[in-house]
């Protein structure tokens, strides 16, 4: 036998159990259930797919999904490569019929019928276990406001960087409105599940009866809400169908509630009338987790969940050195928790070092940053010099790019607040000490605030 093929259909088979509980039945069917395990080393496995475009969709739609599932199941990171070529098959899947011999549209796209939990969402995302942290307080705000007054803020629209924790906040409304009403209609899916329902509806053979009854599925409903709509960029006929949608919805005063990764006027290819629509209502973004108390009252939560359990001083440590988003945060307590659970034992700080070098190493090189570099790159950004952060002159156009400047360099520097003073033309730390508290307590309330500092550490770090 293969030992080579075995081990890679050992792996693949406890990766497919992980992917199943973490995506929607339908979206793993279509995704990944086809895929065939070709063979692994110790550093990367081979996963064989039929085609160029099944691949190109499963690397540019599931990669994090994929190493995420090939994490939980092999307790380190692994590597994978997509090979075309393969012949795969799907397991067939059960639509079944109700008793008149109707097609059941809810069990064919994958929608729950639990009772406590929405239609097509994970009942453990609530807004009891979203942990609030300034990066976020706005959005939890505003997507708590949607689930008790729907329609207050419509659209809402949520963005941010994978990882983020968007997913987790719109399906907590979506659980939360479904929990007060279990009769008011709530319909949550990706925006990659929209466009495949769409084309199958074109189809000849398709899981609905025409495309007047995908319509239907997606326009009457009292709560839409649409995860990752940046993928409408470009698609220029779904989009035409999801205006539709849209103004259907908005007129008959419906939520509406959409998350992508950019602002509607970043998203490239996406029409000016959507994004008019997009950004006629409220606008929120989410961050990571900026300050250790957020970021250590996640692991704390998460580590709720676990059966086994960490050492405190190691879960301080993953939240002084991980910072880069709440999936790498929770990521790195996973595999710890991985490894302690194949060990047997517990995991001291100097194994635990180890075991996330390259985790840390990626952390690391985001934080290679000068003082020099970030006020050259503020200096850009706001179309002044770096002379005007570092002088006397105390405009409103100077001033708030100095915070900033100022704050970025306390948070992304090993520099103490001396340091930075001095770079400054000479501040005291008490000055800089302010300028960051200043800039905390502007930016849980100025969205365009939050947004120029997300703006400013994508350019440093870029």
């Amino acid at each position: 036998m293969d030992q080579g093929r075995f081990s890679a259909s050992g792996l693949w088979e406890r990766t497919c159990s992980s992917i199943r509980a973490r995506v929607p039945e339908n979206v793993y069917m279509q995704w990944f259930a086809g895929i065939v395990p070709v063979r692994m080393d110790d550093s990367k496995i081979v996963l064989g797919v039929s085609d160029d475009i099944y691949a190109k969709w499963l690397t540019e739609n599931y990669s994090d999904i994929l190493t995420d599932g090939l994490l939980s199941a092999n307790g380190k990171q692994l590597k994978f490569e997509i090979e075309t070529g393969h012949s795969v098959s799907f397991p067939e899947e059960d639509a079944g019929e109700d008793e008149a011999g109707a097609f059941n549209l809810e069990s064919a796209h994958g929608f729950s019928t639990d009772s406590g939990t929405a239609p097509n969402c994970l009942p453990g995302y609530t807004f009891d276990n979203f942990i609030v942290g300034e990066e976020n307080r706005y959005a939890y705000s505003a997507a708590l406001t949607a689930a008790q007054a729907p329609g207050k803020f419509n659209p809402l629209y949520i963005y941010g960087s994978t990882g983020m924790g968007k997913t987790h906040l719109i399906q907590a409304v979506a659980n939360r409105v479904h929990k007060t009403d279990s009769d008011t209609v709530v319909r949550y899916v990706t925006c990659e599940a929209f466009l495949n329902s769409y084309l199958d509806s074109l189809r000849t053979h398709s899981t609905f009866k025409s495309h007047f009854e995908f319509r239907n599925h997606f326009r009457e409903v009292d709560l839409l809400l649409i995860d990752d709509v940046h993928q409408l960029g470009g698609k220029d006929q779904i989009q035409e169908e999801f205006f539709n949608t849209f103004n259907t919805l908005y007129n008959a005063g419906k939520q509406i509630i959409l998350t992508s990764d950019k602002r509607p006027s970043e998203i490239r290819g996406l029409e000016a009338r959507l994004v008019s629509r997009f950004e006629s209502g409220v606008t929120t973004q989410i961050t990571s987790p900026t300050t250790f108390e957020t970021r250590l009252s996640i692991l704390q939560h998460e580590q709720k969940e676990q059966l086994v359990k960490l050492s405190p001083d190691v879960i301080h440590y993953v939240a002084e050195r991980i910072s880069s988003s709440i999936r790498t945060l929770k990521g790195a307590l996973m595999r710890l928790v991985a490894y302690s659970s194949m060990l047997g034992r517990s995991i001291p700080m100097a194994e635990a070092e180890g075991i996330l070098a390259d985790m840390l190493d990626k952390e690391a090189q985001t934080r290679k940053v000068t003082i020099d570099r970030i006020q050259q790159v503020v200096a850009e950004y706001f179309s002044l010099r770096v002379s005007d952060l570092t002088g006397t002159k105390r405009p409103k156009n100077i001033a708030e790019p100095r915070m900033i400047a100022m704050y970025l360099s306390r948070e992304m520097t090993e520099h103490s607040l001396v340091d930075i003073g001095n770079a400054f033309g000479g501040r005291n730390h008490a000055t800089v000490l302010h300028a960051v508290a200043q800039v905390k307590a502007l930016s849980a309330q100025n969205q365009d605030l939050r947004h120029n500092i997300s703006a400013v550490k994508r350019k440093i770090q870029g």
